[in-house]
């Protein structure tokens, strides 16, 4: 396993068990709205921003270079989840569920929503992204230290499609938090 998954295995650990301590304390406000609310909002773009920067990462890579470059990019999209997904989910999470347990949020149709949405993107990236990113990085080795084209080439297009699904769950999720829709 590469360093980088257990790094982000220990990081998301971590994060759910502060997320557990916080729902424990019944999520106290510990700032003003205003500074949950910039802190959410910092947490989102972080979390976007990564996810859709490394997809773009990934399809250049593929255009542009052979199983090197393609190997440079998997594992710099490893540790960028590291670096960036993983804290944005829990400053986003965290200060979501802050202002949602402090102003009355989960009443609210579309806070559900938007909840669900981004818990159905991080299932996904738990279940298929994380595997095939090792994978990306196993099968972009030299041939002779274990990297194999073809099965680089079949599972870099299998994280696409997932990647896109992990990635438009979140943007409906910020639609929704936006628009704030009635929804039932």
């Amino acid at each position: 396993m590469e360093r980088s998954t257990r790094w982000l295995i220990g990081e998301s650990i971590v994060i759910v068990v502060l997320l557990g301590i916080l729902g424990f304390l019944r999520f106290p406000l510990i700032f003003s709205y205003d500074v949950h609310k910039t802190i959410h909002i910092v947490g989102a773009v972080l979390f976007l921003g990564n996810i859709i920067v490394t997809g773009a990462w990934m399809l250049f890579a593929e255009r542009n270079g052979g199983q090197a470059v393609l190997h440079f990019a998997a594992k710099t999209t490893n540790w960028a989840d590291v670096f960036f997904t993983a804290p944005g989910v829990f400053l986003l999470v965290s200060n979501g569920f802050i202002m949602a347990t402090t102003w009355g949020g989960f009443g609210a149709s579309w806070v559900v929503a938007a909840l669900v949405l981004l818990s159905l993107s991080g299932i996904v990236w738990v279940i298929f992204l994380i595997p095939d990113q090792e994978r990306l990085i196993r099968y972009s080795m030299p041939p002779e230290k274990g990297g194999d084209e073809a099965l680089l080439l079949r599972t870099l297009h299998r994280w696409y499609f997932w990647g896109a699904v992990a990635t438009v769950l979140p943007l409906m999720s910020l639609g929704l938090m936006v628009l704030k829709p009635r929804l039932w």
